[in-house]
């Protein structure tokens, strides 16, 4: 493989990958049709970048500041970490886009995403259920970049409106070898690079969405976090209604079908297991967060299977009380009322 663009600075992945469940059969959701009746403005930042044409570097940058100055700014100064210095800027950039990792990186990028219209309907389509469910007056802007692995999808302002970035190189699916690019960085783990593909870009951009609109719980128990979990996930899906469960919790198809398999087992254990009302992350944090399994469950079973859970919860709790909104769902924060109302019990 040919020298990339070495990462700048840690990985940040603007989104804690809170997975969530897999429901009963009963509770999946049927598939909408992709069919947005906006197009969303996507600007593809990484190609402006480098049209230098005529222009000098400077120029050219002066340029892009001129039609994009938030996410300019972002991209120079927060992604890539250039001095906010006239005499510096124009030479970092030029070193940057002349760079021969940077240039083969653009080919991986340019060649995975040739055909960009199926993920542009599909980030439009997710807008546009963002603008419907939250009632905000106007999409937000879309920018896709390439930064050299360190970021992948974030939510920004734009001036007068929202924006999100978008790194492309982030998405080049689970055959690219990103475990090499940094080895010890458990974001380049096979269990996450797996889903670092087009068909997840959309779930990565409801996600920034529903995580800016969401507060996290005021507790830090297992339910409390368990139900946060479940409520996202549950957000997301509205959002997602075109894409499959396991596409919405970020689990394979295998890893889902085990969950609906064995519902009642993973809730005997966090009963087994006294979890509940635990407050040391420690004793759950493979339960909420990133894993590749969950310990004392068989090895192939998912992590965050907690937040399974919790989707389950909150969808029984909005069966029986279909009158609740997603502003009410958010305002809900109280996870013993949520479960208790839901009165959840696990498929069989």
């Amino acid at each position: 493989m040919q020298e990339y663009l070495k990462p700048i600075g840690y990985l940040l992945i603007a989104t804690i990958i809170l997975c969530s469940g897999c429901g009963s059969e009963s509770n999946t959701t049927a598939i909408a049709p992709v069919a947005p009746t906006i197009e969303a403005d996507i600007t593809r930042y990484e190609k402006r970048l480098i049209e230098v044409g005529t222009q000098t570097v400077a120029e050219h940058i002066a340029q892009l500041k001129e039609d994009y100055p938030a996410f300019s700014d972002i991209y120079f100064h927060q992604i890539l970490s250039i001095p906010d210095k006239d005499e510096i800027l124009p030479g970092e950039v030029e070193h940057m886009i002349t760079d021969t990792g940077y240039q083969k990186l653009l080919v991986d990028v340019a060649q995975e995403y040739y055909e960009f219209d199926t993920v542009a309907a599909e980030i439009s389509q997710t807008l546009e259920n963002y603008q419907e469910i939250f009632d905000v007056a106007e999409t937000p802007n879309v920018y896709t970049f390439v930064s050299g692995f360190t970021y992948q999808c974030f939510l920004f302002d734009d001036l007068d409106r929202e924006g999100i970035g978008l790194g492309l190189d982030m998405f080049l699916g689970a055959d690219f070898p990103y475990e090499k690019i940094n080895p010890s960085n458990p974001a380049f783990s096979a269990y996450l690079t797996r889903f670092y593909d087009r068909e997840h870009i959309a779930k990565k951009v409801a996600e920034v969405l529903v995580e800016d609109k969401l507060p996290p719980p005021s507790r830090s128990d297992f339910l409390s976090l368990m139900i946060w979990g479940g409520k996202k996930l549950y957000i997301m899906d509205q959002l997602l209604d075109f894409k499959e469960d396991h596409v919405v919790i970020e689990y394979t198809p295998e890893q889902l079908r085990w969950c609906r398999e064995n519902e009642v087992q993973i809730w005997d254990f966090f009963f087994e297991k006294d979890l509940f009302y635990e407050t040391d992350l420690r004793k759950f944090n493979k339960l909420v967060g990133p894993a590749p399994t969950t310990p004392g469950m068989p090895p192939e079973s998912p992590g965050r299977t907690a937040n399974y859970i919790g989707w389950q919860i909150i969808r029984a709790y909005v069966d029986r009380h279909p009158e609740t909104t997603i502003a009410d769902l958010i305002q809900l924060t109280d996870a013993q009322l949520i479960l208790d109302e839901s009165r959840y019990k696990p498929s069989r």
